[in-house]
């Protein structure tokens, strides 16, 4: 659904923007993917346990997806110098397929 999201935002912005925009677009939208997907290794990598191991998964999931987003954000706009608005669009929209992936799809 992230991803889903992150192309239509990316078709969205090559009609101004060209080839280099959707690129821009669907490279935020996988930061925001590929963080998520960090974060629920980390949390069900040891399957059923307490719920205080749960706890520690989560904090340290929801830090290395932090990292992840920090790195892939510096990589995108200054390393690989991405246009940073279609970027962030993509960003924006893959956050908003989660949610609506979350609300929608069970």
């Amino acid at each position: 659904m992230q991803m889903l999201a992150a192309l239509i935002a990316a078709l969205g912005v090559s009609v101004f923007g060209g080839w280099a925009a959707f690129q821009a677009a669907l490279a935020g939208g996988a930061v925001v993917a590929v963080g998520n997907v960090i974060f629920g290794w980390r949390l069900f990598v040891s399957g059923i346990a307490p719920a205080a191991r749960i706890a520690r998964a989560m904090w340290l999931g929801e830090g290395l997806k932090w990292l992840w987003v920090v790195l892939a954000v510096w990589l995108a706009l200054i390393a690989a110098e991405l246009q940073p608005l279609p970027f962030f669009l993509g960003l924006l929209a893959a956050q908003v397929g989660f949610w609506l992936g979350i609300a929608f799809l069970r």
